[in-house]
């Protein structure tokens, strides 16, 4: 009996994605998709558009780890300005990024974009440090369906303290990004830092009903659920993803999209 409603509902799942999305359409599913996830692929926002947004995020429910970031990106003919400023700790240790970059799609199929992040991290007792380091990223549209990209953090092997003798990790990712049907959109990146073990993560995000959004994605340390809840040009969201060896870390966030169009 179990096995017989789970086939159904499967079945059933398979027609309603199939269906034509009456409020986000597939090129906003992937807006959001590179909104939120611009501080691991920065690139694929030069396909998309402008956004601004912030998120929390609490680990693990310790109040010492904390993480609140605001982020905005805006495009203009073919040119893309990137901004975002994030804390994570709290009030007795903790380490601030700020981060500045530019990007510029070429031909409508290959994008680059260049950052440089200010790291500064505190402690109470200590001396505060302050570091410089960058990152490129590229990606390439094979067509309306399909992205590919790629990132490289701090290939410069720059330092913390900019003298001091420990190197801020080296990390580089890959990506591919897939919208097979209307509703749905698949992605899968990898990423490994120096020292670090490998990272891969899958997602998927679809428009459950009209404004609600799905998303869930799975790698080798964390599973994750995202619900969004779209209003004319907003996005909020609620996110939590279970670290298998940890806990859970819960998120909230919330996008503005100026350039949406709004269906009447």
């Amino acid at each position: 009996m179990k096995t017989k409603i789970f086939i159904k509902l499967l079945i059933f799942s398979c027609l309603y994605i199939s269906v034509p999305a009456d409020g986000y359409s597939q090129d906003e599913l992937y807006h959001a998709h590179a909104a939120e996830n611009m501080d691991k692929m920065p690139a694929l926002s030069a396909f998309s558009t402008s956004y601004v947004g912030f998120h929390i995020r609490n680990d693990f429910g310790m109040k010492e780890m904390m993480f609140a970031d605001v982020s905005s990106a805006w495009y203009c003919k073919k040119n893309l300005l990137i901004m975002s400023v994030n804390h994570y700790g709290y009030g007795n240790y903790g380490e601030m990024r700020l981060s500045v970059g530019y990007g510029r799609n070429f031909g409508d199929r290959f994008a680059m974009t260049a950052r440089i992040f200010y790291l500064m991290v505190h402690a109470r007792g200590y001396p505060t440090r302050h570091s410089l380091c960058t990152d490129f990223a590229l990606a390439y549209k094979v067509s309306n369906k399909l992205w590919f990209d790629a990132t490289i953090h701090n290939p410069f092997m720059m330092r913390y303290g900019i003298v001091g003798q420990d190197i801020i990790p080296l990390s580089f990712s890959v990506g591919c990004t897939y919208l097979p049907i209307p509703k749905l959109l698949l992605s899968l990146s990898t990423t490994k830092k120096l020292p670090g073990e490998w990272d891969i993560d899958c997602r998927f995000l679809t428009q459950l009903i009209p404004p609600l959004l799905l998303s869930v994605n799975c790698s080798n340390s964390r599973l994750g659920i995202f619900i969004g809840l779209i209003h004319r040009k907003f996005l909020i969201s609620v996110e939590a993803a279970w670290y298998y060896r940890i806990s859970v870390s819960p998120q909230i966030g919330g996008l503005y999209f100026p350039e949406r169009r709004i269906e009447a």
